[in-house]
């Protein structure tokens, strides 16, 4: 365990001693226990006994008009208590919100369906088996439609999904930062060149689930669901009921099976769920199985097609970055839109360059819809630009390493403001690389890289290896730019940053009766571990044990709205909070104290776990207890606390608050050095050994981080590698279940060596900065440009991801044809 001096003693004028901090030593989580031994409470857990079960009819088209329903033999079945229809729904309820104006998506296909999965028909029986056999009862008519499923095909509007919108594009922009115009003409060189991103996502363990309850009493709901971000995204629950927000009570378990983001958007299920316990005057249960949450989860998440140019000089200075990318958002625009503008946080990456245009389009086909997923934009984008320098550095003879360090931004240049307007607040990118390189130097002789070892490979057919790459992970969103697309673009100029709404993140704690301390988090969690965090920085604000401290949540209608767990916000905003609650309780409980002893304030003070009187008054002291027993009415054993998001406090972020521009004002960072091994026989990539250094300022707790980077660098090796949510031109998914979507398993996890650095963040109230994303965000391009290094002989590049055996084959074959 790591030790700090505690400042508050020399402060108060006593010995100074060093006393062991929780904060920054890696306790074990305390949501372990009851996980590893089978306690937790997951969402079918919290089903009642007398709960009914829903099952849904999902369309097997990609896109036909509903001609006729037939729920008769369904609704005679013996099992069946309730049979809905979109008609059934329109008649009470509203349309879900949707992520784009001019959209009116309904719970169920209403008159046409867009996607393979979409529900059409929504069926309550006596339990999930008998449901799933009346669900076969219902007789659908379909007149089949031409579909579109090719994103950059869908621009042309032969097809069209919603024949009311008029297009496919739902939306367009074109930002420009800069001169990239003159750049571009007066540069040396200019490369262009096109990458792919396929369709994949987040696979929770937990699938998607909901139990509703409707008091008729009080016409009310409770919603017992596992989605992400309860309290910001619950106006997608109560506006489509039709309700205010206090009659639709959401509530999620402490325990969920993972999101990643993908449970974002899982409100269909709630207002379906609630609707029919409204109709039954009954529990309502529905958890989705496995080829629902592949297939029609809503659950995707990006797939891009990018064109994208580089201006530079002889000396390699990159003067200049176009983007342009069309954005695949499948058959509606769901919240968040924003993927799109995520990027924008981290548009040069970690290169020093100041003239940028980024534009996309972002299209409507007959896929399944689009949702958040760890990276939330960025790892395409970080990929994308990292191919092109790779192919800059072939084009002008330069070596890519040399070309990268020849553009790091420096130390001494942080904080950095980007192009785009965002800050990186601090971070030594060159230092890193350097590090990073010479590890892998250290494998040239003797290790995996030896020459002799290399050429011997290569004559088996197999090639190895490694370009190192510095990659940044931006942390701690705001939300105000994420209704940028619902937003009057033109009117953004004179927006005034006292327009800007900014949500905090909320705390609360008291002192029960027995001295120990219940606190309540604002937000929910999915496997993050966000009571040990709490509990380890609150142990240390009042000087008990972790032990001392039991950490619950707070359900939607108790809560503030506030923006929760997204974006890599937590290890920051809940620092912060936990932070400032402490000190709160703190001033609490001394004033108490003085008012129980009669005496002024300045004569008492709190010091591990009690208030002790210093003014000459002997050792008098009120332990927590004492003072819960002491607190009557005044309500001082109680505190809550809002941490203000980093960027309100700072005036350097003003212009990008007020113009709608990302604003995440944490930059960690990773330099990776996978060192592989492709076999060109069967295009198989092994990944021999993953170096990699990461900062993400300063670690609260480094178990858990060590932990982020573990899984999210295995999420970043499965999207550079394997996974993918494919369609047939026809418009039918390839990837219905886990034989389908590969998943990386350990066997797929090469030796991770990884080493961490602290810089801590000079913006936030602990120095911490998010790593929520890391792996994910990172691990992609790395994994690609090692790749590109391990194939160069041969002229091969890892243009398309997931870069699969196959089509490592097919470029090989390309180029081979071409010789």
């Amino acid at each position: 365990m790591s030790s700090h001096a505690r400042t508050d003693a020399a402060e108060e004028g006593e010995t100074e001693t060093k006393k062991e901090r929780f904060t920054g030593s890696g306790m074990a989580r305390v949501e372990d226990h009851r996980i590893l031994t089978g306690e937790a409470e997951y969402i079918h857990d919290k089903a009642p006994e007398d709960s009914l079960h829903m099952a849904l009819l999902r369309s097997v088209h990609p896109h036909a008009d509903i001609v006729d329903i037939d729920t008769s033999e369904a609704e005679d079945h013996p099992g069946c208590h309730l049979v809905l229809t979109a008609e059934d729904i329109k008649a009470e309820y509203n349309p879900m919100p949707a992520g784009l104006e001019g959209f009116e998506e309904w719970s169920l296909a209403d008159g046409r369906a867009r996607y393979v999965g979409e529900p059409v028909v929504a069926v309550i029986a006596d339990d999930r088996y008998v449901a799933e056999d009346v669900v076969d009862l219902v007789n659908v008519k379909y007149d089949q439609l031409d579909c579109v499923v090719d994103p950059r095909e869908a621009r042309e509007d032969e097809v069209v999904v919603h024949e009311e919108f008029g297009t496919n594009v739902g939306d367009h922009e074109e930002l420009v930062f800069g001169d990239p115009d003159s750049a571009f003409e007066e540069a040396d060189h200019v490369i262009e060149k096109s990458y792919s991103w396929g369709r994949i996502s987040g696979v929770p363990l937990e699938t998607a689930g909901v139990v509703a309850q409707y008091d008729d009493d009080t016409d009310s709901f409770d919603i017992d669901c596992n989605i992400q971000l309860h309290t910001l995204v619950d106006d997608t629950v109560y506006e489509t009921l039709g309700y205010d927000p206090d009659d639709v009570n959401l509530d999620v378990p402490p325990d969920v099976g993972g999101s990643f983001g993908t449970k974002i958007a899982i409100h269909r299920y709630c207002c379906l769920a609630a609707m029919a316990s409204k109709e039954l005057n009954k529990p309502v249960t529905f958890v989705e199985d496995r080829i629902e949450n592949l297939q029609g989860g809503d659950m995707h998440s990006t797939e891009r097609e990018y064109d994208v140019k580089v201006a530079l000089d002889d000396d390699g200075t990159i003067r200049a970055l176009d983007f342009w990318f069309v954005d695949d958002f499948g058959a509606w625009p769901r919240y968040p839109v924003n993927q799109v503008l995520k990027p924008l946080s981290v548009l040069t990456n970690a290169f020093d360059v100041q003239d940028a245009r980024y534009e996309y389009d972002l299209v409507l086909t007959n896929k399944t819809c689009q949702t958040a997923y760890r990276g939330f934009g960025v790892p395409s984008h970080l990929y994308a630009l990292e191919m092109l320098v790779d192919d800059a550095a072939e084009a002008l003879g330069i070596d890519p390493d040399e070309l990268r360090r020849r553009n790091l931004i420096e130390a001494h240049q942080m904080p950095y403001q980007l192009p785009s307007k965002n800050i990186y607040d601090s971070g030594d990118f060159p230092a890193a690389l350097a590090h990073v390189q010479q590890r892998i130097e250290e494998e040239r002789d003797g290790g995996l890289l030896d020459p002799e070892t290399v050429e011997q490979k290569r004559e088996e057919g197999k090639y190895r290896g490694v370009r190192p790459t510095v990659h940044i992970e931006p942390g701690v969103s705001g939300s105000d730019w994420t209704d940028r697309q619902r937003s009057d673009r033109e009117g953004l100029e004179e927006r005034n940053r006292e327009d800007v709404a900014e949500l905090p993140e909320h705390l609360r704690a008291e002192i029960r009766p027995d001295g120990t301390v219940k606190a309540y988090l604002a937000t929910d969690t999915s496997g993050q571990g966000h009571q040990t965090l709490v509990s380890q920085l609150l142990a240390d604000e009042l000087g008990v044990l972790p032990s001392d401290i039991e950490v619950g949540y707070l359900d939607s209608e108790t809560a503030p709205t506030e923006y929760g767990t997204a974006a890599s916000r937590m290890a920051v905003m809940l620092s912060g909070a936990a932070q400032g609650l402490g000190k709160e309780l703190v001033s609490n409980l001394e004033r108490l104290a003085a008012e129980t002893w009669d005496c002024d304030e300045d004569d008492v003070t709190y010091r591990d776990g009690a208030v002790v009187r210093v003014d000459g008054g002997g050792e008098e002291t009120l332990s927590l207890a004492e003072l819960a027993a002491q607190d009557d009415e005044s309500g001082l054993t109680r505190a809550s606390y809002d941490y203000e998001h980093p960027t309100t406090q700072l005036e350097q972020f003003d212009e990008a608050l007020s113009k709608k521009l990302p604003v995440y004002p944490t930059a960690a960072f990773a330099a990776n050095a996978p060192i592989v091994e492709v076999d060109t026989k069967t295009g198989e990539v092994d990944i021999l050994k993953f170096y990699s250094l990461r900062d993400c300022g300063t670690q609260l707790n480094p178990t858990i981080v060590e932990g982020q980077a573990h899984g999210g660098l295995a999420q970043g090796i499965g999207a550079a590698l394997q996974e993918e949510f494919g369609y047939d031109e026809s418009g039918q998914p390839q990837a219905i279940t886990l034989f389908d979507y590969k998943l990386p398993s350990i066997e797929h996890i090469p030796e991770l060596e990884l080493e961490h650095t602290e810089t801590p963040s000079p913006f936030t109230a602990t120095g911490a900065k998010g790593t929520g994303e890391g792996g994910m965000i990172d691990g992609p391009a790395s994994l690609a440009c090692s790749i590109n290094a391990a194939l160069e002989p041969l002229g091969v590049r890892a243009d398309q991801i997931p870069f699969t055996p196959n089509r490592i084959r097919e470029r090989i074959r390309q180029v081979e044809g071409e010789e």
